[in-house]
């Protein structure tokens, strides 16, 4: 009875973990995604109009405002091409409050430097005057040697 009970357990755990991870991304990583979308354009309003009043972001060890991060996105108006990528990880919602978490890849490119970052993220969104707006980020950047290499990303000008 035991091993049983043993192997339903492994076979739950193996059968819901892949359903989430392999899943088509869920409608609370749209806000996100059209902050990232605003930060390629590097569109300060429309960057402001993805999140809630008192949005904070957690970003690899320091706490930043929206306006923190407003300001390092058109830092100094240098020109710059931005591609995201994403893949989501988990998502989970009750009532007017739900989180994301996933994979974060932005290729920039300047003049003649391409970039490529990646970061492991997650974020909080809650509903406003019927709208879902981002409240809190969490963006922990991965070293080169550390990203995983099983990842088929999303371009965001993919998504819905």
């Amino acid at each position: 009875m035991f091993g049983v009970l043993r192997l339903c357990f492994w076979f739950a755990l193996f059968s819901c973990s892949a359903g989430v991870a392999e899943a088509a991304d869920h409608p609370d990583l749209e806000p996100v995604k059209a902050l990232f979308a605003a930060m390629s354009k590097q569109d300060g309003k429309a960057m402001q109009d993805t999140s809630t009043k008192d949005f904070q972001l957690l970003e690899h060890g320091e706490e930043w405002s929206m306006q923190k991060l407003v300001d390092v996105v058109q830092a100094n108006g240098k020109s710059h091409e931005r591609k995201n990528f994403f893949k989501q990880i988990r998502a989970r919602q009750t009532g007017d409050m739900a989180w994301v978490s996933y994979w974060n890849k932005a290729e920039i490119q300047r003049a003649t430097e391409l970039k490529i970052i990646v970061w492991l993220e997650s974020a909080v969104m809650v509903k406003v005057d019927g709208e879902w707006k981002i409240q809190m980020l969490h963006s922990t950047r991965v070293e080169s040697d550390k990203q995983p290499k099983h990842i088929k990303w999303d371009p965001l000008e993919a998504a819905k």
